[in-house]
């Protein structure tokens, strides 16, 4: 039952792929019992696969076995998951607002945009609607999926960063930027799940390290160039975007770079 790593994918998802692939037959109650040897009641995996609740450690070691893969790799996922969650309950309190964006996620929305963005033809050229609204939709799944695809194609559309007409639709810009505090909040929730899975590829997953780049920069500016300083971050950011893009095939890999510059 060998698969490939799937570390972006969050511990739910892992649980889910693993029962669902391991055959149409396996309902919850049997999954728990039969394949995870009733070391999780039935209702309690059904929240884990819904995402309302974590599994503790030797449940994930038990789901590695299964998956035939080692354990290291979904335990660096429940880390991520947990640290994500705690900042999130964090953050929503902080602010005092809801814990979702018009019914999304706020990671989930974060991480739509990105791929909803990333999917469309780097050349700019046309694709059907329908294959582009796959795509975004791929992180999602459920009752809320086409509601959720909806929100995120009209959003990026009423940016200007996409343009549709007759059933087809392409990218006009790379770039999305939050500007309400909904879509700022996302950004930060995306921005703390990456940077965690960052830290967790270099200290824990060394055969990951490679593929992610983590640095950071001190230096002393003065105030009145800090426009300056983000301008130019901005410039050199977004050329380095489009001269390293390329469309999304068997080759590529979805890079998600985000980039903070903060007084400490």
């Amino acid at each position: 039952m060998q698969r490939r790593s799937t570390a972006p994918k969050g511990i739910k998802d892992l649980f889910y792929e693993t029962r669902v692939l391991s055959g149409r037959e396996y309902t919850v109650t049997r999954f728990a019992k039969e394949v995870l040897g009733g070391a999780v009641d039935p209702v309690m995996l059904g929240y884990i696969e819904k995402g309302k609740r974590f599994p503790n450690e030797a449940l994930v070691r038990r789901l590695a076995a299964v998956r035939n893969e080692p354990a290291a790799p979904l335990l660096a996922v429940l880390y991520r998951d947990r640290m994500l969650y705690a900042f999130g309950r964090e953050l929503r309190r902080a602010l005092h607002d809801p814990a979702a964006v018009e019914g999304i996620a706020d990671a989930d929305l974060a991480v739509q945009v990105s791929r909803a963005i990333a999917a469309l033809p780097d050349d700019g050229s046309w694709i059907t609607a329908a294959k582009w609204r796959a795509a975004i939709g791929v992180a999602v799944r459920g009752e809320a999926k086409a509601n959720d695809v909806a929100k995120i194609a009209a959003l990026l559309e009423s940016r200007g960063i996409v343009e549709a007409a007759k059933g087809k639709v392409r990218r006009k810009l790379r770039h999305f930027v939050a500007t309400t505090l909904e879509e700022r909040r996302a950004l930060a929730m995306e921005f703390t799940a990456i940077y965690t899975k960052a830290l967790l590829d270099k200290l824990s997953l060394p055969e990951r390290a490679a593929s992610t780049h983590l640095r950071n920069h001190y230096l002393h500016i003065e105030r009145t160039r800090l426009p300056e300083f983000y301008r130019k971050l901005e410039r050199a950011a977004r050329a380095l975007a489009e001269e390293f893009a390329a469309d999304a095939g068997a080759g590529t890999e979805f890079l998600n770079v985000l980039i903070v510059g903060t007084p400490v």
